[in-house]
């Protein structure tokens, strides 16, 4: 499936056309708005970010549904994928379809997150035959000392308001605001992996 999505760029990026003697002939087919504004995006346009995150997440966030078990998983995989295309951009070639490009990530995404489950359960099932030492050792304080130092530093590249969105929904919990929050959070939390991600590499 996720090798099916990457192709698409080939096949969507001509249409057969019937020419007055009834042959076929390709013609390149119309470029679309997302098309044009992650090329907008990738030449450093930061004002086509929102127009592209809006276009593309509810189509990305329908792939990862169908590629994953659960809701969540689902979530996760097109945040993600939206996170590794904003961070990439200088990657994307202009004259190539946005939303294939797109897919394919979110493909790729979707593999990687079912692989890392699958070694989840088979430590989990290995801890449980034979268990470890739980006593933490001083370079586990040390790792989790810098990765709290790393989270601060993503975390104080974020404008006031998404930490104060982060801040709410820390202390108070998913449930406690209505959707506008609830938008404010995804996007928050949007920002912060992609900052993550320019700071740390991938996740």
């Amino acid at each position: 499936m996720e090798l099916l999505l990457a192709r698409l760029g080939s096949m969507n990026a001509a249409v057969p056309c019937p020419t007055a003697g009834g042959r076929l002939r390709l013609v390149s087919a119309p470029r679309s708005a997302l098309d044009e504004d992650l090329a907008r995006l990738a030449d450093g346009d930061r004002a086509a970010f929102t127009r592209v995150f809006e276009a593309a997440w509810p189509q990305v966030l329908e792939v990862c549904r169908r590629l994953t078990s659960t809701a969540a998983d689902a979530e996760d995989a097109a945040q993600a994928t939206l996170t590794l295309v904003f961070t990439r951009i200088d990657e994307y070639e202009p004259e190539r379809p946005a939303l294939p490009w797109i897919l394919g990530i979110a493909g790729w995404q979707c593999r990687a997150l079912r692989t890392r489950h699958s070694r989840r359960k088979e430590e989990a099932l290995d801890a449980a035959a034979s268990p470890a030492d739980l006593r933490r050792s001083p370079l586990d304080e040390v790792e989790e000392t810098e990765l709290v130092a790393a989270a601060q530093v993503a975390v104080g590249n974020l404008s006031a308001l998404d930490r104060e969105t982060l801040t709410l929904f820390l202390e108070e919990g998913p449930a406690a605001r209505g959707p506008t929050f609830r938008k404010r959070k995804e996007r928050a939390l949007t920002r912060l992996r992609l900052w993550w991600e320019r700071l740390h590499g991938p996740v």
